[in-house]
């Protein structure tokens, strides 16, 4: 029994769905930081955004980690890039955001983006990117 919680077991926080809406939102802050660092290249602040454990899926099938994604982000081309969020879901301790990115205008990529709450601290754990 948590201390919002009476011997019943019901809230007593007295706002239904306030977690799930408070998580919701950190993810939704994150992955806004997530995409600015990008756009900006900023390897250090994508670096803090990113579990070590991060893995990443290309279309291809290949498999990168966080070491190689700052890598390339360091050397991408001066190319225009937009992010467009398309839904955002939480479920517990797990959060999914799915968008697509653009570069100078046309659609680049797809991508579905896997968050985990680690010790209360919410943290990019993988991502898939479809044509």
């Amino acid at each position: 029994m948590s201390a919002s919680q009476d011997q019943s077991g019901q809230d007593q926080s007295g706002i239904a769905g306030l977690d799930e809406f408070l998580a919701l939102n950190a993810v939704l802050i994150l992955d806004d930081a997530w995409n600015a660092a990008y756009t900006s290249r900023d390897t250090q602040a994508l670096a803090e955004l990113i579990a070590d454990d991060w893995l990443g899926f290309l279309p291809d099938g290949a498999a990168v980690g966080k070491a190689a994604l700052l890598r390339a982000l360091s050397v991408y081309p001066d190319e225009l890039l937009v992010f467009e969020r398309r839904a955002a879901q939480v479920c517990g301790d797990t959060a999914f955001t799915r968008g697509q990115l653009s570069t100078n205008g046309v659609h680049a990529q797809g991508f579905l983006r896997v968050y985990a709450r680690r010790a209360g601290q919410w943290q990019a754990v993988a991502v898939q990117v479809v044509p």
